[in-house]
C-alpha cells in the first residue's frame, strides 16, 4: 500500500487507475441506476408511499428537521428516515473543491444548502452565520449533526448559538462536551475521574517521554496513537516495544510527536474490537447499537441486543452519562477492546473503552427500516420539556431504547470491489499472492453482493449511490491529482464534508472573551490610537523621572508608570498583529496575558500614594510595623496572584479537560475579584484615614494642598475600579459560545473599561505632577519625616495656590495649627488676593488700549510675594476672564445643534424596521442626558447671579466626563454599524449596506447610512469638546 513517503509517480498511476476504473464501469452503474427507477414503480416497500399514507393522518404534525453531513452515509441514512417517517428533511453540507455531495441528489431533501467551509483564516464563524441563516430562513425545529473526523468541535459552537438564536433545537454536545470526548487523552481522564475502567494510557509530548515509559514498564505492550486526525498514521498498530531497542528508537523517531502533534501511547489488549453508536437525549440513551470493529470498518453488523457484550456495552453508556451529570442530547459513539479474563469462577470479560466519538457513527445504518421509531426518538428532544397534568415530564413513559430489529449487514460495493478483486488481481498477477486466495476474495465479494446491503444504495433512492463513484470519488482523485496530494487512504466521512480542525495544543477558545478576536477593520486603528497615546505616556514620565533624578529628586513611581506604558504599548502591538493574525494562539495568549497583567502596576502606584496619605494624618499608626506589614503582605499576595492568573490563562490553552479547565476558570475569578477589591482599597484607607481623629498635625510632603493629593488619588482609584469591577462583574456571568458573544464583551467595552480609563490615569498623573504632589525625603522611615526639610516649602506653595473662591486655609480643615498660624497664613492669603486684583486691572487696561499700555506699579512688597511667585500668577492667566463665557457659549451652541441633529437621526433609526441594540438605545440616552449639563455650562457663566456656582475645575471636569461618554458613545454606534454590515443577510447578493443585518426589507440601506450619520455626528461633537477643554485649562476663575 502507497502511503505518504511513496514516490508520486505511483500516486499519479493509483489516482489515475481508480479514474479509469469508474469510468469503466460507468455503463453497468447507470443501468442499475435506470433500473431502480422502473423497479421503484412497483415495490411494496416504497418509501414515497409510506410517506404519503403517514401525512394523511389529520393528527399527524410533519416537523422541519435539518440533517447537515448528507454527503456522508450517517447523514444520508438518517435524512431518508426522517423522510419515511413524514417529516420535512433539509440537507446541507459542505463541497469544497467544487465536489458535490453526493446526498444533495437525494430524493428524500425537500431542498439543499451548500455550506462554507471553516477555515483557519476565517475560523468558524462564517460556517455558523450561515448555519443560523439557514435555520431562521426555513424555520428549522430540529438540526441533527452528522458532523465529520474533524468538525465535532465546530458544530458544538454551532449549537450552542443556533439554540441561543433560534428555537431550534440540536442533537450535537455543547462545546465543553465535545472537545473533552474528542480527544482520545482527555476522554480517557474524564472517564477516570467519573470511576469507569479504562486501560492504562499515557499522554507524551515528546520521543524521550516515549521511551522513559517503555523503559518502566517492560512487560506490557503498547499501541501509539496521534490524539489529532491524521490519516497517514491511523492505521499504524505497530507494538512498542519493538524486538529490539534499536528497532523501537528507530520506529520512534519516526513519528511526528511534539508538545503540538501529542501523542498517546496506550496498553495494548489482545482481544476483540468493538464500537457502538447511540443517541443520547436529555442524558438518557434512546437508540443504541454494538457491532464489531476494525481498523479501517467498511462492513457493519450488528450484535444481538440481548447479547451479553451489547448489555454490557450499554450498561457503560448509560453508566457514562449518568455520572457525567449533564443534560447531555446528541449522538456517542464508543470503542471498545475486549479482554478476557480467566478466574476460579471462569471466563470474564472485560470492556476497556480505548476511544470515544462524541458524533454520529456510520453504524447508524443498520436502523434502516425503523423510521417510526428512529423519528420519535430523535424529536423526543422537541417535547422534553412538556409536563402533563401530574407534573411529570410528558416524555417520562417513553425510556424504552430502541435496537435494530432485523438489521441487515452492510458493505460498500465499491471499497469491495477494489479491496476483494482488483487489487488481489494485480498481487496475483504480480506473482504475491495465491489463486486460492484471490478466489476466496471473490466468494466474499459475491456473498456481500447477493446477501448484504449497500450503505448508500437505496431501489427507491439510487441517484447518490450513482453519484458517489462516478462524480464524488473521481473528482477528490483528480484534485488529487493536480494538487500533487499523496494518501494511502481518503476518509470516507473526510471525503464528504471535508472539514478540518485544530487538534493539537494550543486549542483555540470556546468562550467569548471581553474584546473577542480583534479585526483588522476595527480593532487595528482604534490600536493604533491607544499606542501613540501610550507612547506620548511612556516618553512624558521617563522624561519626569530622569529630570528629577539629574536633580537628586527620588520618585520610583515615574519610572514604574513609563514601566506600565510600555506594558501597554506591547498590549497594543500584540492586539494589531493578532488582528492579522486570528488564528494564531500564541499570539492570542500573549495580547491576554498583557492586558491582564499591565495594569497591576498602576493598582501598586494607588496603594504606595494611598500609603503615604495615611501616615501623613496618622504618622504613628502609618508608621506602625503592623502597618507596614499589612502592605508588604498586600504586595506579595499581589505578584503571586499575578502567575497564578498567567499560569492559568495559559493553561488554559493547553487542555481540553473540563475539570483543568474549571479549575483554571476559579483562579482566574479568584485574581480578577482580588484585582477589584485592590483597585478599590485607597477608598476605605483615605476616608477612613480622614474620617478617624488625628493625635497630631497633619506632616505635609510634597507640592500642592493636601485635599489636592486626596482629590487626584481618589479620582484615579474610581477610574481604576470602574475598569476591574466591570471586567469580574461580566467574568462572573455564564460562559458564552465564542461565536455567540454577550453585548457586554463588545469591542467598545474592551477598550473603554481597559485602556481608555488607563490613559486617562496615565495624563491626570503627567498633568498634576504627581511626581511633586506625592514626593516624600529620602529615607523617610517614621514619624516626622516627611514634615522635615520640606515643612516651610510647603507653606510657601499652599499660599501661591490659594484662589478667590477659597473660604478657609487647609490648615483650617485639616489641621490643629495654632491660632497665630492660621492668622499669618490668612494674611498671606488677603495679599494674594490683592496681587490678584491688580492683575485684572492690568488685563483690563490691556484690552482697552493695548498700544498705549504700561505697566502700572502694583506696588507689591517684597516681603508678601517674591517675583517667581507674581510669575507663576501671570503664567496662569493665558486668557482674559472676560472671553470664556463667550468661548463658552459659542463651542456649547455648536455642541447642542448637532447633538439635537444627533437625536433627531436616532429617532429616525428608530423608527426604521427592525432592530436595534443597547449601543443605539446609549447613544439616545446620552443626548438627553446632555441637556443639563450643557445648560451649566454655557448659561451658569453668563450672569452675575449665577457665576458663583461657576468653576473652572467644574467646567474642565464636566468636558471631560463628556469627552469620555461622546467617545464611548461613537465608538458603540460604530461596532453597532460594523457588526450589522459583516454580518449582513445575503451576502452573495448584496454588499455593505444593502445587507444590514439589523434592518429589514428595503429599509436596510437607510438605516445603515443613518447610523454612518450619528457616527460622524459623534465624533464632530468630540472634536467641539476638545477646544473647550484647552479654553478651561487658559483660564483664570
Amino acid at each position: 500500500m502507497l502511503d505518504g513517503t511513496s514516490p508520486w509517480r505511483l500516486h499519479l498511476l493509483k489516482n489515475a487507475a481508480l479514474i479509469l476504473t469508474s469510468i469503466f464501469f460507468l455503463p453497468f452503474s447507470t443501468f442499475v441506476l435506470v433500473s431502480s427507477y422502473v423497479l421503484s414503480f412497483f415495490v411494496a416497500n416504497d418509501a414515497s408511499r409510506k410517506r404519503r399514507h403517514i401525512r394523511s393522518s389529520p393528527t399527524f404534525e410533519p416537523q422541519a428537521i435539518l440533517v447537515t453531513g448528507v454527503g456522508m452515509t450517517k447523514g444520508l441514512v438518517l435524512a431518508r428516515l426522517f423522510y419515511e417517517a413524514g417529516h420535512d428533511v433539509i440537507g446541507a453540507d459542505f463541497e469544497p473543491n467544487g465536489v458535490p455531495a453526493c446526498g444533495r441528489y437525494s430524493k428524500s431533501l425537500h431542498r439543499f444548502y451548500r455550506l462554507p467551509k471553516p477555515t483557519a483564516d476565517d475560523g468558524s464563524v462564517p460556517y455558523i452565520n450561515a448555519l443560523l441563516r439557514l435555520v431562521k430562513r426555513e424555520e428549522v425545529d430540529l438540526w441533527v449533526s452528522c458532523s465529520g473526523v474533524a468538525s465535532a468541535v465546530e458544530d458544538g459552537q454551532a449549537k450552542e448559538v443556533v439554540e441561543r438564536r433560534s428555537s431550534c433545537r440540536a442533537i450535537q454536545f455543547d462545546v465543553a462536551t465535545t472537545s473533552m470526548l474528542h480527544e482520545k487523552d482527555t476522554f480517557i481522564q474524564e472517564t477516570q475521574r467519573l470511576g469507569l475502567h479504562v486501560p492504562e494510557t499515557h499522554h507524551v509530548t515528546s520521543r524521550d517521554a516515549v521511551h522513559k515509559v517503555l523503559h518502566q514498564t517492560k512487560r506490557r505492550s503498547y499501541i501509539m496513537k496521534s490524539v489529532g486526525v491524521d490519516d497517514a498514521v491511523r492505521g499504524n498498530m505497530t507494538l512498542l516495544p519493538r524486538r529490539t531497542v534499536s528497532q523501537t528508537y528507530d520506529h520512534v523517531s519516526q513519528l511526528p510527536i511534539s508538545s503540538q502533534n501529542p501523542w498517546v501511547l496506550q496498553q495494548f489488549i489482545k482481544g476483540k474490537e468493538y464500537c457502538t453508536h447511540s443517541l443520547i437525549i436529555e442524558g438518557n440513551v434512546k437508540m443504541f447499537v454494538a457491532c464489531p470493529s476494525a481498523e479501517l470498518l467498511m462492513h457493519y453488523e450488528a450484535l444481538p441486543p440481548d447479547s451479553a457484550l451489547s448489555r454490557a456495552m450499554l450498561a457503560f453508556t448509560t453508566e457514562f452519562v449518568e455520572r457525567s451529570g449533564k443534560d447531555m442530547n446528541g449522538h456517542l459513539s464508543f470503542d471498545f477492546l475486549v479482554d478476557e479474563n480467566v478466574t476460579e469462577k471462569g471466563a470474564e470479560l472485560v470492556l476497556n473503552p480505548i476511544e470515544c466519538n462524541p458524533r454520529a457513527h456510520t453504524a447508524v445504518a443498520l436502523f434502516s427500516g425503523q423510521a417510526s421509531d428512529v423519528a420519535k426518538a430523535y424529536l423526543s428532544l422537541l417535547k422534553s420539556g412538556t409536563v402533563n397534568g401530574n407534573g411529570h415530564a410528558s416524555d417520562t413513559a417513553d425510556k424504552q431504547v430502541v435496537f435494530p430489529k432485523e438489521p441487515g449487514k452492510y458493505y460498500w460495493i465499491g471499497h469491495d470491489l477494489i479491496t476483494l478483486i482488483l487489487l488481489p488481481l494485480l498481487h496475483l498477477l504480480m506473482g504475491r499472492t495465491r489463486l486460492v486466495e484471490w478466489m476466496q476474495g471473490c466468494a466474499d465479494f459475491t456473498n456481500h453482493v447477493v446477501f448484504w446491503k449497500d450503505g448508500t444504495f437505496e431501489i427507491w433512492d439510487p441517484l447518490p449511490w450513482w453519484c458517489l463513484y462516478h462524480i464524488c470519488w473521481p473528482r477528490h482523485f483528480l484534485a488529487s491529482i493536480l494538487q500533487r496530494r499523496r494518501w494511502s487512504r481518503i476518509n470516507a466521512e473526510a471525503a464528504g464534508s471535508q472539514q478540518q480542525s485544530r487538534q493539537h495544543a494550543p486549542y483555540p477558545p470556546t468562550t467569548a472573551s471581553l474584546g473577542g478576536v480583534p479585526t483588522v477593520s476595527t480593532d487595528v486603528p482604534i490600536s493604533a490610537v491607544f499606542l501613540f497615546l501610550f507612547i506620548c505616556g511612556a516618553v512624558a514620565h521617563m522624561t519626569i523621572f530622569q529630570m528629577n533624578r539629574r536633580r537628586g529628586h527620588k520618585f520610583i513611581m515615574s519610572g514604574m508608570m513609563f514601566g506600565f506604558c510600555m506594558a501597554r504599548i506591547t498590549t497594543c502591538v500584540m492586539r494589531i498583529v493578532w488582528a492579522t493574525r486570528p488564528t494564531h494562539i500564541p499570539i492570542a495568549i500573549a495580547a491576554q496575558i498583557f492586558v491582564a497583567a499591565g495594569v497591576v502596576l498602576l493598582f501598586v502606584i494607588n496603594l504606595i500614594f494611598a500609603e503615604r496619605i495615611i501616615r501623613a494624618a496618622h504618622p504613628h499608626a502609618g508608621w506602625h510595623s503592623l502597618f507596614t506589614h499589612f502592605f508588604t503582605a498586600i504586595y506579595v499576595v499581589i505578584v503571586i496572584s499575578l502567575v497564578m492568573i498567567i499560569t492559568a490563562n495559559v493553561q488554559s490553552f493547553y487542555t481540553l479537560n473540563s475539570n483543568t479547565k474549571r479549575i483554571d476558570r476559579a483562579i482566574i475569578l479568584y485574581g480578577g475579584t482580588f484585582y477589584a477589591i485592590i483597585s478599590f482599597l485607597p477608598f476605605p484607607l483615605v476616608l477612613g484615614g480622614l474620617i478617624i481623629p488625628r493625635k497630631t498635625r497633619v506632616e505635609k510632603f510634597g507640592t500642592g494642598r493636601f485635599r489636592s493629593k486626596i482629590a487626584i488619588l481618589l479620582t484615579a482609584t474610581f477610574l481604576l475600579c470602574l475598569g476591574a469591577a466591570f471586567r469580574i462583574g461580566t467574568n462572573y456571568k455564564t460562559p458564552r459560545p465564542v461565536n455567540d458573544p454577550p453585548e457586554y464583551y463588545d469591542k467598545a467595552c474592551f477598550y473603554i473599561f481597559n485602556l481608555t480609563v488607563e490613559i486617562i490615569v496615565v495624563i491626570l498623573y503627567v498633568a498634576v505632577r504627581v511626581d511633586m504632589r506625592f514626593h516624600v525625603p529620602d529615607g523617610s522611615s517614621g514619624p516626622g519625616h516627611y514634615a522635615g526639610k520640606q515643612a516651610l516649602e510647603t507653606k510657601r506653595n499652599a499660599v501661591i495656590e490659594n484662589t478667590i473662591g477659597r473660604v478657609m486655609t487647609e490648615e483650617e480643615v485639616f489641621d490643629d495649627a495654632a491660632e497665630h498660624e492660621v492668622n499669618l497664613e490668612r494674611e498671606k492669603t488677603e495679599a494674594t488676593e490683592r496681587v490678584r486684583s491688580d492683575l485684572q486691572a492690568l488685563h483690563h487696561a490691556q484690552s482697552e488700549s493695548p498700544k498705549l499700555f504700561k505697566v502700572p506699579n502694583l506696588g507689591l512688597s517684597v516681603t508678601s510675594l517674591t517675583r517667581q511667585e507674581i510669575t507663576l500668577i501671570q503664567i496662569k492667566m493665558r486668557l482674559p476672564e472676560n472671553l470664556l463665557p463667550k468661548t463658552k457659549i459659542v463651542l456649547h451652541g455648536v455642541q447642542g445643534f448637532v447633538i439635537f441633529l444627533a437625536w433627531a437621526i436616532t429617532i429616525a433609526i428608530f423608527t426604521k424596521p427592525g432592530s436595534t441594540d443597547g449601543r443605539i438605545k446609549y447613544f439616545f440616552a446620552l443626548c438627553w442626558v446632555c441637556i443639563p449639563l450643557l445648560i451649566y455650562q454655557a448659561a451658569v457663566p453668563q450672569f452675575d447671579r449665577t457665576k458663583r456656582f461657576s468653576n473652572v475645575y467644574a467646567h474642565a471636569a464636566i468636558d471631560a466626563l463628556l469627552a469620555i461618554f461622546w467617545f464611548a458613545a461613537f465608538v458603540s454606534v460604530a461596532t453597532w454599524t460594523n457588526h450589522g454590515i459583516k454580518n449582513g443577510v445575503d451576502k452573495d447578493k448584496n454588499k455593505g449596506c444593502d445587507a444590514f443585518l439589523w434592518g429589514d426589507g428595503d429599509s436596510r440601506g437607510s438605516k445603515c447610512r443613518l447610523s454612518q450619520a450619528t457616527i460622524g455626528m459623534g465624533v464632530v461633537i468630540l472634536s467641539v469638546l476638545l477646544p473647550s477643554i484647552l479654553a478651561q485649562t487658559r483660564t483664570t476663575t
